[in-house]
């Protein structure tokens, strides 16, 4: 059997798209169940703001957290006032917990 030896560099990039991914199909769930929860609700209130406020938002990183495997400061992540679309809430998310992983590594 022959190994091939891939560089530190390929599977660093390799792990960190795996976990970019992983994020973004989570908070997509958690964007679309919440979708899906708001309109089941007749008393929902939720379109007289963003459709997705920062405070809501915070819900999603019981996920994140659990993913990365530590607690991330969610304060410094989520957008004060919220987010105005689900691709909004993905990638600013997305980018920011990447960023927070790189530079404070476990």
């Amino acid at each position: 059997m022959t190994f091939i030896r891939l560089p530190f560099d390929f599977l660093t990039r390799k792990l960190a798209m795996d976990i970019k991914t992983q994020i973004e199909t989570l908070l997509s769930a958690f964007w679309d169940k919440r979708a899906q929860d708001i309109i089941d609700d007749p008393l929902s209130t939720d379109e007289l703001g963003a459709p997705l406020d920062s405070i809501s938002a915070v819900d999603a990183f019981v996920g994140i957290d659990k993913l990365v495997q530590r607690k991330l400061p969610v304060e410094l992540i989520i957008r004060h006032g919220g987010y105005d679309s689900k691709d909004q809430f993905v990638s600013d998310i997305t980018d920011k917990v990447l960023r927070h992983l790189k530079q404070a590594p476990k």
